[in-house]
């Protein structure tokens, strides 16, 4: 597997997770199970908040469906709505089969890290 996954928080509303990459992974891997999560309740949703990265190769972010949806595509370093940007948080999209897991893919070698806070929309008993 070319992605260690560290959950720094998981709280009744938000949960962050920091994922390091250290090798080449050229299909989809769950990085983030929605249905682990405290408070998992049926059919659990997740929306990105934040994101910050350094990666090496082009990395995607992508809400598992029987198609993937991509999220965001990273590459070199950067971030998303970190500090003073206030843009709104990039919602679960994905169509058929939609499980409300997110994936991560990188097609060449990569090394780097990736941070994501990420907000539990629904499907969890403990954000009513």
């Amino acid at each position: 597997m070319a992605y260690t996954v560290r959950n720094l928080k998981d709280t009744d509303f938000e949960t962050v997770v920091l994922v390091l990459i250290t090798g080449t992974n050229a299909t989809a891997l769950e990085v983030v199970d929605a249905s682990g999560l405290a408070g998992a309740s049926t059919n659990p949703r997740l929306a990105i908040v934040s994101c910050n990265w350094s990666v090496s190769s082009t990395t995607e972010i992508e809400f598992h469906a029987t198609s993937n949806t991509t999220a965001l595509t990273l590459n070199g370093n950067g971030n998303f709505n970190i500090g003073s940007q206030q843009l709104p948080p990039i919602t679960n999209n994905a169509g058929s089969g939609i499980s409300g897991d997110i994936h991560m893919e990188n097609d060449g070698a990569c090394v780097g890290y990736v941070i994501m806070k990420l907000r539990k929309v629904s499907g969890y008993n403990n954000i009513t």
